[in-house]
């Protein structure tokens, strides 16, 4: 070597220094860092479908929401993402549900009981338009819009409704988006549904143009009238 120190006796022979414990962590830190966000993934995953085994009032109202035509092809995620912000409640003979002419908050099921849908324009003779029995759903329009109310509904037995609402389905949205989509669009087709039957039925009572000319006009004056949001 060039002027520099000659090794001690032995020095080439000499074994490697130890690798310190704190060399092998900083090697396995990046393994630890792609798998720690994996565990805690799999661990929510596991406490939501835990929980959801063991929430039986959610399965339940589920199996409920599932009977009723609108929501029959929804999937179970979107199912379970409802029922599980879905209110039940029980009124007594005689009480109003809501009123004709009130601001539309949401839909209701019917359990159990049988609800009147009846129109006050007369108040002298109010008419009893239809009644619900059970599984039957009303006011699922509101949901879609700040619409008023068409008709009143009161209870003709003791009945018990879910009630689903509009706060409730922006809480769905922003928790889980596609179940939000799926509940909207459910409604949606629901609500076109009743929307052709009803141009059928005008048809059958006066004629096919008569019945056309008030659709399109209907759908001229309320153009300016829809809500902006939910």
């Amino acid at each position: 070597m060039f002027g520099g120190e000659r090794p001690a006796d032995g020095a080439r022979d000499a074994a490697p220094p130890p690798v310190h414990s704190a060399s092998r962590s900083i090697r396995t830190l990046p393994v630890m860092s792609i798998f720690r966000p994996l565990f805690r993934a799999v661990t929510r995953l596991y406490r939501r479908v835990f929980r959801r085994r063991l929430d039986s009032r959610t399965r339940e109202i589920a199996e409920r929401l599932r009977n009723v035509p609108a929501f029959a092809h929804l999937s179970s995620s979107a199912l379970y993402a409802m029922a599980d912000v879905t209110h039940r409640r029980m009124y007594r003979r005689g009480e109003s549900l809501y009123y004709e002419g009130d601001p539309g908050l949401g839909l209701y099921v019917v359990e159990s009981g049988r609800v009147r849908l009846v129109t006050d324009r007369v108040p002298e003779a109010p008419h009893e338009l239809r009644t619900i029995d059970t599984g039957g759903m009303i006011g699922g329009l509101s949901l879609l819009g700040d619409f008023r109310r068409l008709e009143t509904a009161e209870t003709a037995a003791e009945t018990q409704v879910l009630g689903f609402f509009r706060p409730d389905l922006k809480n769905v949205m922003r928790r889980n988006p596609k179940a939000g989509m799926e509940i909207t669009m459910a409604l949606a087709r629901h609500l076109a549904a009743q929307h052709v039957e009803l141009i059928r039925r005008y048809e059958e009572q006066a004629d096919a143009r008569a019945a056309l000319r008030a659709y399109t006009e209907a759908a001229e004056t309320i153009g300016d009238e829809v809500p902006a949001e939910m």
